[in-house]
């Protein structure tokens, strides 16, 4: 039996109506535009939407996702707290009061579930309005710390909030009025490393603390995750990939972002001696290494002059590390047995400007003599590398490349393009909750005393500078995921787990583009006379608008006014096939790793408590790197909001519709469109599954299961 093929149930494009259907098109974008309006006051070159439009807003079912996540993260964050508190309560006389939490909290254990969330909720809640109840109780009879009384108020604030306003408020309440502002807080100060363990107290242990020891990682007491091998891995397949770059002999036409050994080297002082110190082989140079695409760098010279803020009245730091990376085809010692080799992290320099005294080379075996005998200040330095590219992600490569590339899109997209064009129906599933989660942002995270001011390290205006330089430097073609990795000069890279992974999912993405947009485009001359889609385009590129930059498929017009139009079918294709890859895979990259990848401060943290060790500084044991980790508060304020965003997924990415007898696409030339798609993204899961089981650690951020279709959290 063939589906009926009604005109109602087709998109169309607007030359394919008639002069009254094209009437109610332009009536209903002018409607459109008294909700979608751009804003560029607020993030200096970066426009964002003026307004939060009905349509935009989060949806009950996905508060109710929501909810699921924030529940176990409360849990935990309380039997956090307690645990500090009992920790500073230890050898005083229990009062009824203390007794009072232990029972709320012991019944609350038993009776809650979260397959019910809604129906337990009430223990939840007398368990934190007990424990709020603790300071004032306890005032005169025990000592207990000012900051941790609260931490005990304002989880009850937050929790409040929750009840009052729905799940989101914990994305607008940032926890930040936890944490007081007075002096004394050692007793916040981890004792050791594992303090920081202790924090995951019911959640699930993320991925950095779940790496199975194996024969040949080194025996040397640290666990997997601050191992050599893990610093290398972390390039490939870390939560942060976009900053690796090729490093090259001359400048190459394709590689045009790779660099050139000889400009590393006038600020980066590595010699083939340093090298062969490290590699343990006198006859590689850096020449050769270079020639044979051997030589990888991560230079952070983006946050040269950064200054960071104090905390809570304690002083933080920053840094613009470079490090240098080799990919060696045998694994050494210590490194996983991979058989095309491994990238082996060779020295690391914490300032732009070499300084023997204030910024050596840091090496694995201190063969460039930076007095680190036991080898604390290059875990220093790995840790300092790891801090800035956290910080550069949560900045540029999450925030600015995926939240703020898609939402002007959005907003172009409502005001040119009718409700019943193709095009819009194709995109707005790729568009959902955007607006409404970056407008949460705009009102909680980056600003001052925000999530983004407490858990990362540079001060808000050098945040908001940061992401205002690089959303102008940003080129619409020089992101597609054929080209960048070329571009970077990562094209000879053995192994790379998220570009291997991810050029999967473009491919089936742009497959099913194709497919959907020639239902609707017959030829380039379709293109053509689409008003409303040269009105997109228009939109897109004008100053005044969106102002993308470097869409080099386009053609000029000649005509200042409206100096682009859209002349290709093909680079169509090409435009929506990387909006709908950007707002599912490459932020799911970056969104899901938080947690799992980010959460265990003594290997990745967002701020730096010390300055950077000098040459003459002296590190005697492990207790001495504590200082450059953050206060247990700040690591748990930090995990947990990771723990959020990293938890909710809205949707499946390629999926559209929750009840499948209900297809979203109603023409029926697209559901088997769809179903190709879905076809090709399981192959693609089953891919990176078999490719998972021959990795030292799972790459999962880019299995299709684990993507939602829109930057939605």
């Amino acid at each position: 039996m063939t589906l009926a093929f009604t005109p109602a149930q087709t998109p169309t494009l607007p030359q394919q109506d008639s002069a009254e259907q094209q009437s109610a098109r332009a009536f209903q974008l002018s409607l459109a535009r008294t909700e979608y309006n751009y804003m560029r006051s607020y993030l200096e070159a970066v426009p964002l939407s003026a307004d939060l439009p009905s349509e935009e807003k989060f949806s009950l079912d996905y508060e109710a996702k929501v909810l699921q996540v924030f529940v176990p993260l409360a849990e935990n964050f309380k039997s956090a707290v307690m645990m500090l508190l009992e920790r500073e309560l230890q050898g005083d006389l229990p009062t009824a009061q203390i007794e009072a939490v232990r029972a709320a909290y012991d019944k609350m254990k038993q009776d809650f579930s979260l397959l019910h969330p809604l129906r337990d909720i009430k223990e939840f809640e007398a368990f934190i309005h007990a424990l709020a109840d603790l300071p004032k109780a306890l005032e005169g009879l025990v000592r207990i710390p000012g900051d941790l009384a609260k931490m005990a108020s304002g989880l009850k604030q937050v929790f409040d909030d929750f009840i009052a306003n729905g799940p989101t408020a914990f994305l607008k309440n940032t926890l930040f009025d936890m944490l007081s502002e007075s002096h004394g807080r050692n007793y916040l100060q981890a004792q050791t490393e594992g303090d920081y363990e202790k924090l995951f107290v019911s959640l699930p242990k993320p991925l950095m603390l779940s790496i199975a020891p194996q024969p040949w990682m080194p025996q040397d007491g640290r666990k997997p995750c601050e191992q050599d091998w893990f610093f290398g891995w972390l390039q490939t397949a870390g939560f942060n990939t976009t900053n690796l770059r090729g490093v090259v002999l001359e400048a190459e036409p394709e590689a045009g972002k790779a660099v050139r050994l000889a400009d590393l080297q006038r600020k980066f002082p590595i010699t083939d001696a340093i090298l062969q110190g490290v590699l343990g082989d006198a006859h590689i140079t850096l020449e050769q290494a270079a020639r044979a695409h051997r030589l990888y760098v991560c230079d952070y010279a983006m946050l040269e002059g950064a200054k960071a803020d104090p905390v809570h009245g304690e002083p933080r730091y920053m840094a613009a590390p470079i490090a240098l990376f080799y990919w060696n085809p045998q694994a050494p010692a210590g490194y996983p047995a991979q058989p095309d080799g491994v990238l082996q992290p060779i020295a690391i320099q914490l300032a732009q400007a070499h300084d023997p005294e204030a910024a050596p080379l840091f090496t694995p075996n201190d063969c460039a003599s930076a007095n680190d005998p036991k080898g604390l200040k290059w875990r220093i330095a790995k840790y300092f590398v790891n801090v800035v590219c956290a910080i550069q992600h949560e900045s540029v490569a999450h925030l600015g490349d995926c939240h703020l590339i898609i939402e002007p899109m959005v907003v172009a997209a409502h005001r040119q393009l009718a409700l019943q064009h193709p095009l819009l129906k194709l995109l707005k599933p790729h568009f959902r909750f955007t607006i409404n989660i970056n407008d949460s942002a705009i009102h909680s995270l980056i600003i001052p005393g925000g999530v983004v001011a407490t858990n990362v390290g540079p001060a808000i205006e050098d945040t908001l500078r940061l992401v205002g330089e690089a959303h102008r430097a940003w080129r619409w073609d020089e992101n597609n995921p054929e080209r960048v990795f070329r571009l970077r000069g990562l094209q000879a890279l053995p192994q790379f787990a998220f570009r291997d992974d991810t050029l999967l999912l473009w491919a089936a993405i742009k497959r099913f583009v194709a497919g959907y947009l020639r239902c609707y485009y017959r030829s380039d001359e379709d293109v053509r006379s689409d008003a409303e889609l040269q009105g997109w385009i228009h939109e897109l590129t004008a100053p005044q608008y969106c102002g993308f930059q470097g869409l080099g498929g386009l053609t000029p017009t000649g005509d200042p006014a409206r100096p682009w139009r859209l002349d290709s079918l093909d680079y169509l294709i090409e435009m929506v096939a990387q909006i709908i890859y950007t707002a599912g895979p490459q932020h799911a990259a970056v969104n899901y790793a938080q947690y799992p990848l980010m959460s265990y401060m003594p290997s990745v943290a967002g701020t730096i408590y010390s300055p950077a060790p000098t040459r003459s500084q002296v590190l005697t044991d492990e207790k001495d790197c504590l200082a450059w980790y953050p206060p247990l508060d700040v690591g748990l304020y930090t995990f947990s909001f990771e723990y959020l965003l990293s938890g909710v997924q809205y949707d499946r990415f390629g999926h559209y519709e929750s009840n499948p007898r209900v297809p979203y696409f109603e023409d029926p030339r697209v559901q088997p469109l769809v179903a190709d798609l879905q076809d090709a993204l399981a192959l693609a899961e089953i891919e990176i599954r078999r490719r998972n089981q021959a990795r030292p650690v799972d790459y999962p951020f880019q299995l299709p299961s684990q993507i939602p279709n829109s930057i939605s959290i």
